[in-house]
């Protein structure tokens, strides 16, 4: 059997040492007959960008001519070969490893380390005139014109430093992308020089990275060539498709062990344009499979810890001027269950003005918080999947408890939350409620139904009992909150329906509160007969029918309900 490539991004180390691999080689193909040489190609962290860099280089680069054959066994490319098939020397580079604590120093250090190595690896007659990168890349550029060769430069994690800088300090991102004198921006503008004139030195390039924003930031936008990030044409060059999931399932013997529905609900539903079908994420996917095979059962841990990014350091976008913003308002709609919407997404911005809200919309999808659900007049954009909602949850629960709007014992409330599992109890909705009402800071923010609702969501989810669904549809209707067991010992599972009064001088009368809990029950009664949840009850779970009445901050009923 083969090995899982799990982190593996070394492309000839893959072929050759039996690691499992699904061919993506055709896209070889389609990238040569592009109309562009100078390629920008942005997804999420952890989708098998390296490795998809790193075939290319295996292709193209004249260093691997004489292992090619062995090296691209058994894949589509090897009997569909290009015209440029080894023929360029690669010049690469890979700047995940830049030192944000020492930017600029560790950047120059990676940049000449970089060179240097290219001389030595096609020993190359060139003697460099100083040890400034930019003065190096001239000499080389000279050296690639007098003698005519290729140049193929490829840039793997373009913004991987940038990204954890700016989230860290601004100041230090904006001397190191913005200035004019800034070695990032003179980094680029020597690239553009190389590619652009007669007899360019530059033939192709390659760029992967997360988002267009530090490529903003440094040059006004990728200029000198294409983003193809949203082409539907390469939408699934990295991550894997429904049929190479289920293939690599099969491979490992798993597709009769494991249902397809949990890796789709997990890892599933991203989409880079909204006329392809959606992918999964590739990292994801192995990584359950290398956990599945070595625990012989589903893994405790569902979420791969590699995948959770430190977006809680986005809470300085959500809030501003000692109050949360309207891009907080976004994610307690996302997390509330709902879609939010945008003409088109942004491909050109600055990290600067992240405050504009289709700026910020455009950041969540480009790493992958966010995934485009469908267009109508509008793109429609929404969680992708339960991975990413428990990391958005993450992140709006860390932007409220350092702005100090918000905070709760997660012990208490894994203690409440396992009453209600195991015994039916409702201490768990009353508990939150408490907490909301206490929490003064909260309170401005609590207007509506969704508003309350996305609370309830975003800390049920942190606990590892259930799958929390919202707007889950159900017998043609959409249910607030379904507790989907997740954890074998569950014995109950749970349907929640919320009520909202605007807060008002006088409270709420009992005639108002029973009209809402007459027509919350008569939701419920039709969600209770649903094949998701009688599949549950089927296999003798009991169910829990919830109705919850808030006036404003205020829980002012909260009651199980059985037919």
């Amino acid at each position: 059997m083969k090995k899982i490539p799990y982190g593996i991004s070394d492309f000839k180390r893959l072929k050759t040492e039996n690691f499992y691999f699904i061919d993506k080689t055709h896209y070889i193909e389609k990238l040569e007959n592009f109309p562009s040489s100078f390629i920008m190609f942005l997804r999420p962290r952890r989708f098998g960008k390296s490795l998809f860099i790193a075939i290319l280089e295996a292709y193209y680069d004249i260093y691997f001519k004489e292992d090619f054959e062995a090296i691209f066994k058994d894949t589509y490319i090897l009997n569909h070969k290009t015209k440029e098939a080894s023929s360029y020397m690669v010049l690469r580079f890979d700047f995940s490893i830049v030192d944000i604590y020492n930017v600029e120093e560790t950047f120059r250090y990676i940049l000449k380390l970089t060179l240097k190595s290219f001389i030595r690896r096609y020993d190359l007659n060139i003697k460099f005139k100083d040890e400034n990168p930019i003065s190096m890349f001239a000499d080389i550029f000279d050296y690639i014109k007098e003698h005519n060769i290729n140049l193929y430069i490829m840039i793997d994690e373009y913004d991987n430093f940038a990204n954890k800088l700016f989230l860290n300090n601004k100041e230090d991102y904006l001397n190191i992308v913005t200035k004019k004198t800034a070695p990032f921006k003179q980094f680029f503008t020597t690239l553009k020089a190389g590619a652009t004139g007669n007899n360019a030195p530059i033939k192709r390039m390659f760029i992967t990275g997360v988002t267009p924003m530090t490529m903003y930031d440094v040059t006004s936008g990728f200029n000198i060539g294409d983003n193809i990030s949203l082409h539907p044409t390469f939408h699934n060059m990295v991550g894997f498709t429904t049929k190479e999931t289920k293939e690599a399932l099969a491979y490992y013997k798993l597709e009769n062990r494991v249902e397809e529905s949990v890796l789709e609900e997990w890892y599933n539903h991203y989409k880079f344009n909204y006329k392809n079908s959606p992918i999964y994420n590739s990292d994801m996917v192995l990584y359950f499979i290398k956990a599945y095979l070595g625990e012989d059962e589903l893994p405790r841990e569902m979420i791969d810890i590699n995948v959770r990014s430190d977006y809680s350091k986005l809470r300085s976008i959500i809030y501003t001027n000692k109050k949360l913003n309207g891009n907080f308002k976004t994610m307690q709609t996302l997390i509330g269950g709902e879609h939010i919407t945008i003409s088109n997404l942004v491909q050109d911005f600055s990290a600067l003005d992240l405050i504009q809200e289709n700026n910020f919309k455009s950041l969540l999808f480009y790493l992958g918080l966010i995934t485009i659900k469908d267009r109508d007049l509008d793109l429609n954009l929404n969680i992708p999947n339960e991975t990413v909602k428990r990391i958005d949850i993450e992140f709006l629960k860390s932007a409220l408890e350092v702005e100090k709007l918000f905070t709760i014992n997660i012990s208490k409330l894994e203690e409440e939350f396992k009453k209600f599992a195991l015994q039916g109890e409702l201490n768990i909705f009353e508990y939150i409620a408490i907490q909301i009402k206490e929490n003064t800071g909260i309170r401005d923010y609590i207007y509506s139904e969704q508003t309350v609702k996305s609370m309830y969501l975003a800390y049920l989810s942190l606990t590892p009992y259930y799958i929390v669904k919202s707007e889950e549809e159900l017998n043609k209707g959409f249910a607030d909150i379904l507790l989907k067991p997740l954890n074998p010992y569950v014995e109950y599972v749970g349907l929640v329906e919320f009520k909202y009064i605007k807060r008002e001088k006088n409270r709420p009368t009992s005639k108002t509160i029973d009209t809402l809990v007459k027509k919350a029950k008569e939701q419920l009664d039709d969600y209770e007969q649903d094949e998701l949840v009688t599949t549950f009850t089927n296999k003798g779970l009991k169910l829990q029918k919830v109705v919850i009445v808030f006036c404003g901050w205020e829980m002012v009923y909260c009651q199980n309900y059985q037919l």
